[in-house]
C-alpha cells in the first residue's frame, strides 16, 4: 500500500440540488449552513464554494478524518472525496498523481474540466499520460479497477482517488418545518431519518408517561434524540405529559383507548404545528401493522387535522424497519425497556371505527381541550444532550 498522502482538504458534490432551477442558490446555502453547523467551529472558515463544488481546505489527514466522519452524516451530499491540489500542468498533475498509488496498479484516469479556458482538453490529459507513462507509478488503463479523478479548476486542479458517497437527498431546512411525533419504539426514529433526508426540519414532539421530566430525562429517549442529532445538531423538543388525557379517558371503554390517544397525539400535534409555523406531521406509522394503523383507523383518528401527514414508512413491513433501524445503529437503543405512552395495551381494541363515531366518544370524554392544556404543562426547549435547554409551563 501506499503511503496515505498528505491532502489539503475535502472536496464535496451535491446531486439532487442541480434541479432546483432558480432554487438552486437557496438549496446550497442552506447546505453549507448544516455543514457549519455540524463542524467544530474552527473548520467553519475553511468552507468555500467554487464553482459546482463546495472545498473543506484543511492541511492535516487528522483534521480530514473528523470533517468525513460529519460530512457522512449531512443530508444533501453526494458524494465527497480527500483530495491534493495540484498546478494545472502535467508535470504537477502527475507528481500529485503517482502519491496515490501502488507500482503497477491499474488506474482509470477521469478528468473533468469546471474551467474550458485552460489550453488542455480532457483527453489531452489522458493521452499525456499514457505518452508519459514511463514516469508513473501505476499504469493508466481504460479499464482499470481504481480511478484518478483530475477537476481541472482554473488556476489548479483538484486531484483525488477515494470518492466516499454521501447520504443524498436533500439539506434540513430546504423543506420548511416539521412536527415529528416521537416515541421509544423502533419505527419513529426511522420515520425522523426520512423526513429528515426530505429536507424537513424537525421539531420532535413526545408523549411521556413518567411523573417527572426527570424520570423521563433518566431513560433512553435522550440516547435516541442523540442519535437524530447527528443528522440535525439542533432540534427543538416537546417533552408532553399524557396524565391529562389518562385521566380524561378513564371511564371510557378500554377498547376505545388505543384511538382516542391517537386522536389526541394528532389533534397535539396540529396545535403544535401551528405554534412552530410547521406544515408537516411526520408519524411512524406502517399500515396494518398494529391495531390503530388500520385504513379505517388512520382516517378517523386524522379527521380534521390540516397539516400533511407524511408515513414514510407506511409500505413497510415490520423486519424492513428493523432492518434499517440496525444499519443506522438505532437498533439496540429501540428495544431498551421504556414505559411508552404510545404503547396502550388494550383488551381487543377496535380496529374499524368511523369519523364519526370516533368525534362523538373524544367529545363526551372532554377531550377536546386536552391537547391544550397538556401542551401548557410540556417541557419544551432545544435539546443539549442532557436536558431540554429551556422550560415552559
Amino acid at each position: 500500500m501506499p503511503e496515505t498522502p498528505e491532502y489539503d482538504g475535502i472536496v464535496i458534490h451535491f446531486g439532487e440540488l442541480w434541479l432546483k432551477g432558480r432554487n438552486r442558490h437557496d438549496f446550497i446555502s442552506t447546505l453549507m449552513r448544516n455543514i457549519t453547523l455540524a463542524m467544530p467551529e474552527k473548520y467553519n472558515s475553511k468552507l468555500v464554494k467554487l464553482r459546482d463544488r463546495l472545498i473543506i481546505g484543511v492541511h492535516s489527514n487528522e483534521d480530514v478524518g473528523i470533517c468525513m466522519d460529519m460530512l457522512s452524516n449531512i443530508f444533501g451530499i453526494s458524494w465527497f472525496a480527500p483530495f491534493r491540489k495540484s498546478g494545472t500542468d502535467m508535470d504537477s498533475i502527475i507528481s500529485v498523481a503517482n502519491s496515490f498509488f501502488n507500482a503497477g496498479e491499474n488506474v482509470k484516469i477521469e478528468p473533468h474540466r469546471s474551467d474550458k479556458t485552460g489550453q488542455m482538453t480532457s483527453k489531452d490529459i489522458v493521452s499525456n499520460f499514457i505518452k508519459r507513462q514511463a514516469e508513473l507509478k501505476f499504469v493508466p488503463e481504460k479499464l482499470g479497477e481504481k480511478k484518478l479523478y483530475i477537476d481541472v479548476l482554473g488556476d489548479f486542479c483538484i486531484v483525488h482517488s477515494k470518492k466516499r458517497k454521501g447520504l443524498g437527498g436533500l439539506p434540513v431546512g430546504t423543506s420548511g418545518r416539521a412536527v415529528v411525533l416521537l416515541s421509544g419504539g423502533i419505527d419513529s426514529p426511522i420515520a425522523a431519518y426520512y423526513a429528515l433526508k426530505r429536507g424537513l426540519e424537525p421539531i420532535y414532539v413526545h408523549f411521556y408517561a413518567y411523573g417527572s421530566i426527570d424520570e423521563l430525562y433518566g431513560t433512553k429517549m435522550p440516547k435516541i434524540l442523540d442519535s437524530l442529532l447527528k443528522y440535525h445538531p439542533r432540534a427543538k423538543v416537546y417533552a408532553v405529559p399524557v396524565h391529562l388525557f389518562q385521566i380524561s379517558v378513564m371511564k371510557e371503554q378500554q377498547k376505545y383507548e388505543v384511538v382516542l390517544f391517537k386522536k389526541f397525539i394528532y389533534e397535539t400535534a396540529q396545535i403544535i404545528s401551528e405554534m412552530e409555523n410547521a406544515k408537516v406531521i411526520v408519524t411512524g406509522e406502517s399500515l396494518g401493522q398494529v391495531s390503530s394503523q388500520t385504513a379505517e383507523n388512520l382516517a378517523a383518528t386524522s379527521q380534521g387535522i390540516r397539516c400533511l401527514i407524511f408515513r414514510p414508512l407506511l409500505g413497510f413491513d415490520k423486519q424492513e424497519i428493523i432492518t434499517k433501524s440496525k444499519e443506522l445503529g438505532m437498533y439496540d437503543i429501540s428495544i431498551m425497556p421504556y414505559k411508552d405512552a404510545c404503547s396502550l395495551r388494550s383488551r381487543n381494541p377496535v380496529t374499524r371505527i368511523s369519523p364519526a363515531a370516533l368525534e362523538s366518544i373524544y367529545s363526551r370524554a372532554g377531550l377536546e381541550r386536552i391537547p391544550m392544556q397538556s401542551i401548557e404543562k410540556a417541557y419544551i426547549g432545544f435539546w443539549n444532550g442532557k436536558s431540554i435547554e429551556r422550560s415552559l409551563g
